[in-house]
């Protein structure tokens, strides 16, 4: 089993169906902001295949520019695929991938107060930690969507620099008058997060 880096098509494949499929209009960034990203080198988009070349599961990686830290921007294993321990298998080919300093943030969705969604919103959040990811002290809200922060390193780290890098990330991509008007990092103690838009009509 491989990380592969996918070409245009491979990722416009992908974003049709399986990513489409495993996230809200909410959670899901234009295609063509992928893309953007991907000209601009800070965007990796992995598939993870087996030995015969079949896709298992996909992680897409948004890179600040300092190439140190890594925001987890979508992990997918596709639906038919689940329960399998493909994430898991994953995310250790993920880490490979990068230099050993490398520090991975990502935004998981925060329990919503419904016994149904929180369940599986629970479950996800302890997947990840059993994978060797630590919640964050801070949440945040994305285009109105409540998120809880979390990172994974090899060594100890200073989430006040976390949480300048995490700022950073969406600042260069949306710049500070759209970043004020969707982006919430941190989503403060109280705080209510914006009305939710979809990415699709405001990236």
């Amino acid at each position: 089993m491989k990380l592969h880096i996918m070409n245009g098509h491979e990722l416009r494949c992908a974003y049709q169906t399986d990513l489409k499929e495993a996230f809200p209009p909410s959670e899901l960034k234009p295609l063509a902001a992928m893309e953007d990203l991907r000209d601009k080198g800070l965007y990796d988009p992995f598939c993870f295949r087996d030995e015969n070349g079949a896709v298992l599961g996909y992680v897409l990686l948004w890179r600040h520019e300092d190439g140190k830290h890594v925001l987890i921007d979508y992990l997918c294993v596709p639906a038919r695929l689940r329960n399998r321990g493909i994430g898991a298998k994953l995310f250790a080919a993920m880490r490979k991938n990068y230099p050993e300093g490398t520090v991975f943030l990502w935004e998981s969705e925060a329990p919503v107060g419904k016994v149904q969604e929180d369940e599986l919103i629970r479950r996800r959040l302890a997947f990840y930690q059993r994978c060797g990811a630590a919640v964050l002290g801070y949440d945040c809200a994305l285009f109105g969507v409540h998120f809880k922060t979390l990172c994974m390193a090899a060594g100890p780290v200073d989430e006040t620099v976390l949480l300048r890098k995490h700022q950073e990330i969406y600042l260069l991509q949306f710049g500070r008058e759209r970043y004020d008007r969707y982006i919430q990092i941190p989503l403060r103690p109280g705080e209510e997060p914006f009305p939710v838009t979809d990415w699709t009509e405001n990236a």
